[in-house]
C-alpha cells in the first residue's frame, strides 16, 4: 500500500503528466479571458469628470424654407437663432427642468472622431497635442456637471468656456505626446494655422464614446460660436423625475416658429446604442467563457472519475485500516491541489514570457499597467482550484460509498 502520497503520486507520474499538462493549458487560456474582463471592468467603473444621470437629449431641426408649414420672419431681428433661444427658454420653466444647455458634438457617447492637432513649445521642445473638437455652450458645462483633474469646478470651467478659453482632456492614445497635464495654462496655435491662438484654461478626463473602450483620442473643448447652430441639447431634470418630464412634454412643448427638437430621449438610450457592438461581444465574450469553464469542469470530473474508480480498492483498504471518510477525501482532494500547486509555476513563467514578448497597450490601444496583465493570474488558480474541487467531489463520495468488502473481493 502506497502509504505517502507524494511517494503514490511519483508512482503514477504518467497519468499526472497528462493532468498537468491539461492544467498549464486550461490556466493559460483562463488567465487571459479572466484579464480581460478585469480590464473592461476597470474601463467601466473608471470615473468620470462629468455626470449623466437625469439627462434627456434631443436634437435640434429647422423647417425648410420650402416647407408649406414654414413661418416667415417679420424682420430681420427674428430668425431660428431666436427661435431656438425661446424653446429652450420655454423648457427651462419646464417644472420638472433644472438646466439645459447646447452644442455640436459635445455629448457623451456620439462617434465623431474627427482629428485636430495644438503645437505648443513645452519645457523647450515642441509639443502637438491630436484631439476631437467639441463646441459648447457654458450651460452645457454646467448641465454636465463638468470638472477639471486640478480641482477645477463646474462654474470655473464654465466661466472659462464663456471667456472663450479653450479645455482639454487626458487620452490614452498619443504614446509620442507629452503629459497633456503639461498643456494647463499655456497658449497653443493650431498646426493648420498658426496665427490662431488658444489658451488652454484647464484638464479634464476624457469624454467617452462607450463605456468599455479606452478613450483614445484627446477632446478640444470650446464655446460654441454665435453663429453656429447647435446640433443637440441636453437637459438635466430633477433627480428621479424623468418619468414626470417625459409624460408632461407636449407637442408645442417641443418646437417654436420653424425650429424643434426631436428625439428627446435618455442619454443612458444613447449610451446602450453607442456600445451595442460592444454589449454584445462581451455577452458573447461571457457565454464563451461559460462555455470553457463548463467544458473543463466536464473534463476534470471525467479524468477524476477514471482515476477515483480505479483506486476504489485502495481506498477501501485504507477504510479497513481505520481512515474515515473524511481522512480519504482530503488525501484525494490534497492529490488535485498538489498537481495544481506544481503547474502554477509553469503557468506564471509562460505568462510572464507572454507578457514580456507582447505589448498590450499596442494590442488593446491604451496603456494597460503590469497589474492588469497579472490581475488574471489569481482568478485563474482559484477558479482551478474550484473546478478541480468539485469535479473531484462526486467521484471521490461515489467511490467510499463501496463496500469495503465488495472492493477488496478480487485483491
Amino acid at each position: 500500500m502506497k502509504r505517502k502520497l507524494l511517494q503514490q503520486m511519483r508512482n503514477e507520474w504518467r497519468s499526472n503528466i497528462w493532468m498537468c499538462v491539461e492544467l498549464v493549458i486550461t490556466g493559460l487560456v483562463l488567465w487571459g479571458i479572466f484579464s480581460t474582463f478585469i480590464f473592461l471592468d476597470r474601463l467601466h467603473q473608471e470615473p468620470e469628470g462629468y455626470d449623466i444621470s437625469d439627462i434627456y437629449v434631443g436634437y435640434t431641426g429647422c423647417v425648410s424654407r420650402d416647407a408649406a408649414t414654414y413661418k416667415p420672419y417679420a424682420d430681420s431681428l427674428h430668425n431660428r437663432f431666436t427661435d431656438l433661444e425661446t424653446l429652450l427658454a420655454n423648457l427651462s420653466n419646464n417644472p420638472y427642468v433644472e438646466s439645459l444647455g447646447a452644442g455640436n458634438n459635445a455629448l457623451p457617447y456620439t462617434w465623431n472622431y474627427s482629428g485636430n492637432m495644438f503645437a505648443a513649445d513645452i519645457n523647450g521642445t515642441r509639443q502637438t497635442y491630436t484631439g476631437n473638437l467639441r463646441h459648447m455652450t457654458p450651460e452645457l458645462v454646467r448641465t454636465l456637471r463638468m470638472t477639471g483633474v486640478s480641482g477645477e469646478t463646474t462654474e470655473q470651467l464654465a466661466e472659462m468656456i464663456e471667456n472663450g478659453q479653450t479645455i482639454l482632456s487626458l487620452h490614452d492614445g498619443a504614446k509620442d505626446e507629452n503629459d497633456p497635464m503639461e498643456w494647463r495654462g499655456r497658449d497653443a496655435f493650431w498646426t493648420y494655422d498658426s496665427t490662431r491662438v488658444e489658451h488652454i484654461g484647464a484638464i479634464i478626463k476624457g469624454i467617452r464614446r462607450n463605456d468599455y473602450e479606452p478613450i483614445f483620442n484627446g477632446m478640444i473643448l470650446q464655446k460654441l460660436p454665435a453663429s453656429w447652430f447647435p446640433e443637440h441639447v441636453a437637459i438635466r431634470v430633477k433627480p428621479g423625475k424623468g418619468s414626470d418630464f417625459m409624460a408632461s412634454l407636449k407637442s408645442e412643448d417641443l418646437e417654436f416658429g420653424n425650429v424643434y427638437l426631436s428625439t428627446v430621449t435618455d442619454i443612458k438610450d444613447l449610451r446602450d446604442r453607442a456600445q451595442m457592438n460592444v454589449s454584445n461581444d462581451l455577452s458573447t465574450l461571457t457565454v464563451s467563457t461559460l462555455f470553457i469553464l463548463a467544458a473543463v469542469f466536464l473534463g476534470f470530473l471525467g479524468t477524476f472519475w477514471f482515476r477515483t474508480q480505479q483506486r476504489v480498492p485502495e481506498l477501501a483498504l485504507r477504510r479497513v485500516n481505520g481512515a474515515t471518510r473524511r481522512d480519504l477525501f482530503r488525501r484525494l482532494l490534497g492529490e488535485g491541489m498538489l498537481m495544481l500547486a506544481g503547474t502554477l509555476p509553469f503557468i506564471a513563467a509562460i505568462g510572464a514570457l507572454i507578457l514580456y514578448k507582447v505589448d498590450l497597450s499596442d494590442v488593446i490601444g491604451s496603456g494597460v499597467t503590469s497589474a492588469i496583465g497579472w490581475s488574471g493570474l489569481p482568478c485563474a488558480a482559484a477558479a482551478l482550484a474550484l473546478m478541480i474541487t468539485a469535479g473531484l467531489t462526486y467521484p471521490a463520495l461515489k467511490a467510499m460509498k463501496v463496500n469495503p468488502a465488495e472492493a477488496l473481493k478480487d485483491q
